[in-house]
């Protein structure tokens, strides 16, 4: 979680209780600002937060916005313009955009947030709908060797943001050139799940 001002005493609260549930505070009004679509990892991770703190009766009132587009970088953006008027706002943040900020895609930067806290870590998958030709990464790799155009992944972030990583590094580590990936963003993992395995009314295994 970010904020665009320096630590206030509600962030420092915030801070400490999603970190070390060390402290309890009566805090009127949180706003999480998610920088991606409804049922992604950021819309979750805001969501579930917000209804941890209410429910600890940390916070009183807790509201979302989802603001989507560049990757992060519209949020970034907004709760930058908006951070006078807006001290109660907390922005999801995670690798991708910090990626997108270190590679210049938007004049933004992490640097220009403050750290509030950390509250989840995840390791990155590569799953295939079980109907799938693809039984193993194995397979996968076959394919690809073949004919790179073949392979198709779905990620819920931008062109070079974080999935679009994961899959480069995979198939750098087989050997290939990361740059024939053909990598497909959607706004938020929510959209990408739903393209490629709930429309096929199939479960997805992991290859």
């Amino acid at each position: 979680m970010f904020n665009a001002l320096k630590p206030t005493l509600a962030a420092s609260i915030v801070a400490a209780t999603l970190s070390f549930g060390s402290y309890a505070a009566d805090l009127d009004k949180i706003h999480f600002l998610i920088p991606g679509g409804a049922g992604g990892g950021w819309d979750m991770t805001a969501r579930g937060t917000g209804d941890v703190l209410v429910k600890a009766e940390i916070v009183d009132n807790v509201s979302f916005q989802n603001l989507s587009g560049g990757g992060g970088g519209k949020a970034i953006a907004h709760l930058i313009e908006t951070a006078e008027r807006q001290e109660d706002t907390l922005m999801v943040n995670s690798t991708p955009i910090v990626v997108r900020s270190l590679t210049g895609v938007f004049p933004q930067s992490f640097r220009d947030l403050t750290p509030v806290a950390a509250t989840i870590a995840d390791y990155g998958a590569i799953v295939a709908p079980a109907d799938s030709p693809y039984n193993t990464w194995e397979d996968v790799v076959a394919d690809f060797k073949e004919n790179p155009r073949k392979v198709k992944i779905a990620g819920g972030s931008a062109r070079g943001s974080m999935d679009h990583l994961v899959v480069a590094a995979a198939f750098k580590g087989e050997g290939f050139d990361a740059k024939k990936v053909r990598y497909i963003a959607y706004d938020a993992g929510g959209k990408a799940w739903r393209r490629y395995f709930q429309a096929r009314h199939s479960y997805c295994r992991q290859v």
